[in-house]
C-alpha cells in the first residue's frame, strides 16, 4: 500500500470526524416533545385542573386501528381517580371541554382529528376520533403506514400511555415493525410496562399485508424502499460514512505493517491466540444472556468459528488452504443467515442480514491474510470488510426507531472491536499462507533432489 493512499484516507477521515457537529445542529434545534395520546397521561391532568377538575390518571391505553381505506380510528381509554370519574358522568359535556381543551392547549402529535367523541365506561373516560391518510395500499396489497414518518426535522413523540398498540385491517397480519417495538403477528406495542420503546421514531413505519409469507414480506419491504428512498440514502450517508472510511484505513494499516512482522511466527502460535478470542467471546455472549434471536445465534457461530478455525490452525495448518478458509468463514455464516431469516419469527427478518455483515467482517480477516501472504487478489476480501457497515445499516436506519446517531455510534464502537480482533485474524491467515508456501518450498526441492 502506498503511504499517500493511507494519508489521503486519514485526512479524509479527520475531515468527516469535523463535519458531524454540523450534522448535529438540528438536532439541538429540534421542536418540543409531542404527545402521542395527548389525554392519557399529565396533559389531561393539567387540562383538567385549568377547567377546575383535579384528576388524576390511573392507567392508560391507546389502540389505533388503520383501515383499508388509510383512515385510522384512535380509541384512548383512561381510567380515573373516583371523584373525578363521578364528576365526568354526572356531566358528560364537561369531559368533552376537558378533552378538547387538552387538544387545544398542549403539543399533541395528531393534528388533524375528526369525528371526536367522548364518553364515560364507569371510571374510564374513552376517547374516540378518526385521522385520514395514514397509510396507503402498495405493491402485493401490502397497506404502509407512514403516518408517524418523518424525513424532516420534528420533536420527540413521547408514548404518554402505559400501552400503545397500532393494528391493521381485520385479519391483516404485521409485517414490519419499529426495532423498538414489541410485535406480535398482528400488532406492534409501545408498552411502558416491559421496559419497551417510550417514544415514536421519525423513521417508523408499518405494514400490514394479508399474510405473513416471504413473497408479501418482500413486497412490503419493496414499497418501504420505494417510499423512502431519499431518505435511506441519508441515513445511511449520515450512519456509515465515518465507520466505513474508519474500517477502510484501519484495513489499510494492518496490510501496511503485514511484512514488517513477518517472521518465524508460525500458525502454531497464532491458532491458539484466536481460538482464545473465540472463548473471550463466547464468555462474552454468557455474561449477557445472549440466547435468543438471529443476531446471538450469529454471535454463537462466531464464537464457534474462531475457536475451530485457532484449534485446526493449530493442529493441522497444512489442511487450511485459501479456498477452504473462505468456505469455512463466509459458508456457515450465510447458512444460518438465511435459516435464521426464514425460520426465527418477528417482523425483521433482515435482522440476520446486519449480523452477517458485521459477523463476516471479523472472519474474513483470515483469508485476507492468507491472499495477501501469497500474493494473492485481496481486492474483494478487503471490499466486502469495508461494506460492512454499509450492509449492517441497510435493514435498520430507515425502518427502525433507534436513530441515526445511535447506530453510528454503534458502528464506530464495532469498528475499533473488528479491528483489534481482525488483526490478530490477519496474522493468523498471514501465518497460515506461510506454512503454505513452505510446505510447496518443501514439495519442490524434495521432486528436485
Amino acid at each position: 500500500m502506498r503511504p499517500r493512499t493511507l494519508v489521503l484516507a486519514t485526512v479524509a477521515l479527520l475531515v468527516a470526524l469535523a463535519a458531524l457537529p454540523i450534522g448535529s445542529v438540528t438536532a439541538e434545534g429540534r421542536p418540543p416533545p409531542e404527545a402521542v395520546c395527548g389525554v392519557c397521561g399529565e396533559t389531561f391532568e393539567e387540562a383538567g385542573n385549568d377547567a377546575g377538575v383535579p384528576l388524576t390518571v390511573e392507567s392508560s391505553a391507546l389502540r389505533v386501528r388503520v383501515g383499508d381505506d388509510g383512515v385510522g380510528t384512535w380509541t384512548a381509554r383512561v381510567e380515573l381517580d373516583d371523584g373525578s370519574a363521578a364528576t365526568f358522568r354526572e356531566n358528560p359535556e364537561r369531559l368533552d371541554r376537558v378533552v378538547r381543551r387538552t387538544f387545544e392547549d398542549h403539543r399533541v402529535f395528531t393534528d388533524d382529528r375528526r369525528r371526536l367523541e367522548t364518553r364515560m365506561d364507569g371510571d374510564t373516560a374513552v376517547v374516540t376520533f378518526e385521522v385520514p391518510e395514514m397509510a396507503s395500499r402498495g405493491y402485493g396489497d401490502v397497506l404502509v403506514v407512514d403516518y408517524f414518518h418523518d424525513d424532516g426535522v420534528r420533536g420527540t413523540v413521547y408514548v404518554d400511555a402505559d400501552r400503545f398498540v397500532v393494528t391493521g385491517p381485520e385479519g391483516s397480519a404485521l409485517l414490519t415493525a419499529p426495532p423498538g417495538t414489541r410485535a406480535n403477528e398482528t400488532a406492534a406495542v409501545w408498552s411502558a410496562d416491559d421496559g419497551d420503546a417510550s417514544s415514536v421514531g421519525s423513521q417508523t413505519y408499518l405494514t400490514f399485508g394479508p399474510d405473513a409469507g416471504l413473497a408479501t414480506t418482500a413486497a412490503a419491504y419493496a414499497n418501504l424502499a420505494a417510499d423512502s428512498g431519499p431518505g435511506i440514502l441519508t441515513n445511511l450517508a449520515w450512519v456509515a460514512f465515518v465507520p466505513t472510511l474508519a474500517l477502510a484505513i484501519g484495513v489499510l494499516l494492518v496490510r501496511h505493517f503485514d511484512r514488517r512482522f513477518d517472521g518465524d511466527r508460525g500458525a502454531r502460535r497464532f491458532g491458539p491466540v484466536v481460538a482464545g478470542l473465540g472463548v473471550l467471546w463466547g464468555l462474552c455472549l454468557l455474561v449477557v444472556r445472549a440466547f435468543s434471536g438471529s443476531v446471538a445465534a450469529m454471535a454463537w457461530l462466531l464464537a464457534v468459528q474462531l475457536v475451530a478455525l485457532g484449534v485446526v490452525s493449530a493442529v493441522r495448518p497444512e489442511a487450511l488452504g485459501f479456498r477452504r478458509l473462505v468456505a469455512a468463514t463466509v459458508g456457515p455464516q450465510v447458512a444460518l443467515a438465511v435459516a435464521t431469516a426464514i425460520t426465527m419469527p418477528g417482523p425483521n427478518p433482515w435482522f440476520s442480514l446486519s449480523a452477517l455483515a458485521l459477523e463476516a467482517a471479523v472472519v474474513l480477516f483470515l483469508p485476507l491474510g492468507y491472499a495477501a501472504r501469497r500474493d494473492g487478489g485481496t481486492r474483494p476480501l478487503s471490499l466486502a470488510i469495508v461494506a460492512a457497515p454499509v450492509v449492517f445499516a441497510l435493514p435498520l436506519v430507515p425502518f427502525g426507531g433507534y436513530g441515526v446517531l445511535f447506530v453510528g455510534i454503534l458502528l464506530v464502537v464495532w469498528v475499533l472491536v473488528t479491528l483489534a480482533t481482525g488483526s490478530l485474524v490477519y496474522r493468523l491467515g498471514w501465518a497460515l499462507g506461510g506454512e503454505s508456501a513452505r510446505g510447496q518450498a518443501d514439495d519442490s526441492t524434495r521432486a528436485t533432489a
